[in-house]
């Protein structure tokens, strides 16, 4: 066996080995910064501080102060940027109202009515919050796919009950933004 041959074999292994690591490192690198860029909203964040809580939300989202059934310090919607369909509704309801007849009632309300659900898992996180709640994935009004989260968990005086709604097509722009409005909803008693 002629050694020079290996020699070479050698030095372009160690060179394809370098560059190797060189792509991984670079490759991580630029996932991990750009997993974090999805941490923040596009843009700016506005801020609702009411008595009972903060919420801090795309600057593009807006509040839906002309829904029939709105109620500032407790029952109100974000939703998303027009044309765009996703929304967060956030119902705020007395503590002694029991958690698990709330869901119930709501999923009855979504499930069939809003959503024909395909698959439903159970959640037990919303943001930082613990509680109880569904993920309805199936089809929208039974003809777009989407889904429905709906989650509800205690505060020291309240019960609050959260419902978000989105057109699958749209989790790809706006996935970013729900998890911003989740991680900065905070109760403040």
């Amino acid at each position: 066996m002629n050694p020079l041959p290996l020699a070479a074999h050698r030095r372009q292994l160690r060179r394809f080995g370098h560059s190797t690591v060189q792509f991984v490192l670079l490759t991580a690198m630029a996932w991990l910064l750009s997993a974090r860029a999805a941490d923040a909203p596009a843009g700016e964040s506005k801020t609702i501080d009411r008595g009972n809580f903060t919420l801090k939300y795309p600057t593009a989202w807006a509040e839906d102060t002309s829904a029939p059934d709105y109620k500032a310090d407790s029952n109100f919607t974000i939703k998303s940027p027009d044309p765009k369909n996703t929304y967060v509704q956030f119902n705020i309801v007395d503590k002694s109202e029991d958690p698990d007849k709330v869901l119930k009632a709501t999923m009855v309300s979504l499930d069939g009515p809003a959503i024909t659900a395909l698959s439903k898992d159970k959640i037990t996180e919303w943001g930082q919050f613990k509680g109880s709640g569904m993920h309805l994935k199936g089809k929208i009004l039974d003809s777009i796919p989407g889904g429905i989260k709906v989650f509800i968990f205690n505060s020291d005086h309240h019960n609050v009950l959260v419902v978000e709604y989105y057109f699958s097509e749209e989790l790809k722009d706006l996935q970013a933004d729900l998890d911003y409005i989740s991680q900065n909803f905070a109760m403040k008693n």
